[in-house]
């Protein structure tokens, strides 16, 4: 499957930062990672400073899947709200959900100090706007559910709106707890620090086929060589439902746009990301060089070619819609693509273990803020491969 247009902007702008040799013989391994974006590379990082023996595969040059798509706004909101989580899962799991996401911003912030890597990462103001009196309403009681429960929200009307950000609506919920980053760069960055950790990395070799002995895994490759290992992580997001029986996600599509750099910003400030409560709903932020990255218009996924060939109508929806939010700002698209995402019943990913798959773990974080579920499937992982329990796995478990 396709997960994005030919060419999404972060791979336009970086380039192929690095490439690795395709499988060229049999390799044994401790843990066996298939996917090279920004989950899995999270997660061979994690596990080689663990000191185990990973093997990457991945059946593109890495990082060039749904990672290099990516628009990377960093929030602990879920697609699902808490309150109508609470619905579907309960109470104390929907709270406790949102803490760990709340919790993953601060983890990717050690992650990305601890690399020292420049990937365009930094701290951001959350503004999740309301544009109509009912949406209004579900984001005041939004805030009192997420003060309730100790996470740090601000709840503005229509004049604290204006005199604060400048923004037409009616209302807005702004949180410091937010960032952004180039994920493709950030991918890149994990895959090296883990090389040198000791991981053996291949791209462009496909795993076409499993065995599962008593004690491990056994993975075939399209170029007649085998991995050995004694577990598997399957990181290749939506691609997985191919493998599963279990119905977990349904694919949508989501439309994006960069603008030329900006020398003015208008009334924007660029640590600000902005999303609305609407369904679909429109995305914004400011890049590391000045340009405004939109995105929304999502819709349910047929196939690529569908999905591509509507890029140039979305893009001209978008544009319109950002021009109505700030007539102020003036800028021109100078890039736009798709890529293609996942989203479950209740907005949580999937992570750990299926009994479709003996000794093998799943880190599939699917949602419109799928790295801050990397973070957290990288967490559980490694303790499940560890054998140390943790108390939030029940919550993105398998047949739930």
């Amino acid at each position: 499957m396709d997960l994005t247009s030919d060419h999404p902007f972060w791979f336009v702008r970086n380039g192929l930062i690095r490439s690795y040799p395709p499988l060229s013989g049999d390799l044994t391994c401790d843990v066996a990672v298939v996917g090279a974006g920004i989950t899995g590379s999270m997660i061979a990082h994690r596990l080689s400073r663990m000191g185990m023996d990973v093997v990457v595969l991945d059946r593109r040059d890495v990082c060039t899947g749904s990672t290099s798509a990516s628009t990377a706004l960093l929030q602990y909101e879920i697609d699902v709200s808490l309150v109508e989580m609470a619905k579907i899962i309960g109470q104390e799991n929907a709270s406790r959900a949102y803490r760990i996401s709340h919790r993953s911003i601060d983890d990717l912030t050690s992650l990305v100090e601890e690399l020292k890597t420049d990937c365009g990462f930094g701290r951001r103001t959350s503004i999740y706007l309301a544009s109509g009196r009912r949406a209004a309403k579900e984001i005041a009681d939004e805030a009192r559910a997420r003060r309730a429960i100790g996470l740090d929200v601000e709840y503005h009307d229509h004049k604290s709106l204006d005199s604060t950000f400048g923004l037409p609506g009616v209302a807005a919920l702004s949180s410091e707890q937010a960032a952004c980053c180039d994920a493709y760069r950030l991918a890149h960055a994990l895959l090296k620090s883990a090389q040198v950790q000791g991981a053996r990395i291949y791209d462009r070799t496909d795993v076409t086929n499993f065995r599962f002995p008593e004690k491990g895994v056994e993975l075939a490759t399209d170029r007649g060589h085998a991995v050995t290992a004694r577990r598997m992580v399957v990181a290749t997001g939506y691609e997985s439902q191919e493998l599963l029986r279990e119905k977990v996600v349904d694919l949508d599509n989501t439309y994006a746009l960069v603008s030329q750099p900006l020398d003015d910003l208008g009334p924007w400030n660029e640590n600000w990301i902005l999303w609305e409560a609407k369904n679909p709903y429109l995305y914004l932020r400011i890049t590391e060089d000045r340009r405004l990255l939109v995105g929304g218009e999502d819709d349910a996924f047929h196939s690529p070619k569908r999905r591509d060939a509507s890029i140039s109508h979305k893009s001209k929806t978008i544009e319109s819609k950002v021009r109505e939010l700030l007539p102020g700002l003036k800028w021109e698209t100078e890039f736009a693509w798709a890529g293609t995402f996942g989203k479950t019943r209740d907005g949580l990913a999937y992570i750990g273990p299926t009994d479709e798959f003996p000794n093998c773990l799943f880190a599939l974080g699917f949602g419109g803020n799928g790295i801050t579920f990397s973070s957290i499937a990288t967490q559980i992982i490694a303790d499940q491969i560890t054998g140390t329990p943790n108390e939030d796995a029940n919550l993105f478990r398998f047949g739930r």
